[in-house]
């Protein structure tokens, strides 16, 4: 009826909890690298590195390091590089460091030192290979009208 297995508690990986942020309020001060697949409101301050889904940094919010996240409102203190998809920066704002970002909005008196670059995704790239016409057609098109033709290789065409 009642069983004694012991389960194995496994913190390799974490459970994405989409419930509640996870707040840390003004009087907490955390040294090392805060990781969560969640929201995390950050109202105290954190020497080390920060890697969450959604991240608010509320105005008496400070991070000392990287700051990597899907989104990301600053309206406190980021000492270090950030790196989010999507950038808020309030007017309460102080970032001194580095801006990695897909879209970005400043408010009129954020303090901002460093540089702000865009990130770029990976382009498709469509293969041509697919859509050009054998030598064949391309030789065929040089018998009929050489002369309107002068942007086709004539020695390609020949070797087919």
């Amino acid at each position: 009826m009642f069983s004694k297995k012991k389960q194995k508690a496994d913190n390799s990986s974490l459970k994405k909890v989409t419930s509640t942020p996870s707040i840390i309020s003004e009087d907490v001060r955390m040294t090392g690298t805060l990781i969560s697949q969640g929201e995390v409101q950050l109202d105290g301050r954190i020497d080390g590195d920060i890697k969450a889904a959604h991240l608010v940094i509320g105005s008496t919010g400070i991070v000392e390091g990287v700051v990597e996240a899907e989104s990301v409102i600053v309206k406190g203190k980021i000492i270090g590089t950030l790196n989010a998809g999507e950038v808020r920066i309030q007017d309460s704002a102080h970032v001194h460091g580095d801006v990695f970002h897909d879209t970005l909005s400043i408010d009129a008196g954020a303090i901002i030192e460093g540089s702000l670059k865009q990130r770029f995704e990976k382009e498709d790239v469509d293969l041509i290979s697919d859509k050009l016409k054998p030598a064949s057609e391309a030789k065929a098109l040089l018998e009929e009208d050489s002369s309107s033709l002068s942007f086709v290789n004539k020695q390609a065409t020949d070797k087919a």
